[in-house]
């Protein structure tokens, strides 16, 4: 073996360097595991202020953080080759959406909120619209009794009086509409067996213009407010949405086409920081959009819901998908006229 005569000029420098890299990637190490713990804590404190509130907003929240995560782990398990880690992940995502996470007793944390992709599209303007006749849809089947639909009055107004939520063939969530002098006043949510989870309250302005919506749970408790500003055509541009504190959590605010039709719709947090899109695809002239991109704070696609509707103009089905183009959940609505 040769000996290698030590220069202390030359290798002093190089182990400097070397111990500099070193420390250097311990650094970032130990910023990436300080990311890592931060981001389970929020995934954490989403679920577990969701499981206590069951607010709409913290609940979509977390499911997307959820899912991202949960993807970027099965992602970097297949380029790997690990196939067991890969195939636990499958399982995870399997029963993330088959709805095993539940903020609270009775709700299910996989279910649509309360105002979901397809709702808020028709939803974009501020006055309630109102749905022509249509005959009751055949009632869903349902592993327990299902509360009966409301009773029709004897002259039908044509107005939606309850819509049922089909998840993975079952009945997820039930919601009954209330009027008052032709407006939208309360919608009250029950979950499969009739029981009472949450209530939006509706407060319209002196113009019949919707300003706000109360959340409200079954004890009364405001869990959130949404306030909202219009235009002059009476289409919503901004939505405020606070704690039952009057602290703000986060905006949303409403971008429209040349036809009037809703565009696009943007997430601000408290800090008036992006943290989410949805996009409006429409067909032609349609006036309902076929399908709705969703984008992350960085505008990239993350994922995209196909919507269906019956001829009345009604969304009867969302197809969920991730960015690969795979399903990962599909909701049927039934609809109940009065």
């Amino acid at each position: 073996m040769t000996n290698v005569k030590y220069d202390p000029t030359v290798d002093y420098a190089k182990y400097l360097e070397l111990a500099q890299e070193a420390k250097e990637l311990e650094a970032r190490i130990e910023e990436l595991r300080e990311e890592r713990s931060k981001f389970q804590e929020k995934v954490e404190g989403h679920l577990k202020e969701a499981r206590t509130a069951a607010a709409d907003e913290l609940i979509e929240k977390a499911e997307q953080e959820l899912q991202s995560e949960l993807m970027n782990r099965l992602n970097a398990a297949v380029s790997n080759g690990n196939e067991e880690l890969a195939t636990k992940l499958l399982d995870g995502l399997k029963s993330y959406y088959s709805g095993k996470i539940k903020p609270g007793a009775k709700t299910d944390s996989s279910e649509p909120p309360s105002v979901s992709p397809a709702i808020a599209a028709k939803k974009s303007t501020s006055k309630p619209q109102e749905p022509k006749p249509q005959p009751p849809s055949q009632r869903p089947t349902a592993e327990k009794k299902a509360p009966p639909p409301p009773p029709s009055s004897s002259k039908p107004s044509g107005k939606i009086i309850e819509r049922r939520t089909m998840l993975n063939d079952s009945l997820n969530e039930i919601c009954r509409y209330e009027y008052s002098d032709g407006q939208l006043t309360k919608m009250i949510f029950l979950d499969s067996e009739g029981n009472p989870l949450r209530t939006h309250q509706m407060v319209y302005d002196k113009d019949g213009n919707l300003e706000k919506e109360i959340h409200v749970d079954q004890a009364g408790r405001t869990l959130q407010v949404l306030e909202r500003e219009t235009s002059k055509s009476g289409k919503i541009v901004k939505e405020i949405i606070k704690n039952a504190d009057d602290e703000l959590l986060n905006s949303v605010e409403f971008d429209y086409d040349n036809q009037g039709r809703l565009n696009k719709k943007e997430w601000f947090d408290a800090k008036a920081k992006r943290t989410k899109v949805w996009e409006y695809e429409y067909e032609k002239s349609n006036k309902d959009p076929l399908r709705i991109i969703w984008r992350d704070e960085r505008n990239k696609p993350y994922g995209q819901v196909e919507l269906k509707y019956d001829e009345k103009g009604n969304i009867t089905k969302e197809i969920s998908k991730d960015r690969t183009g795979d399903v990962i959940r599909s909701i049927n609505y039934h609809y109940f006229y009065g």
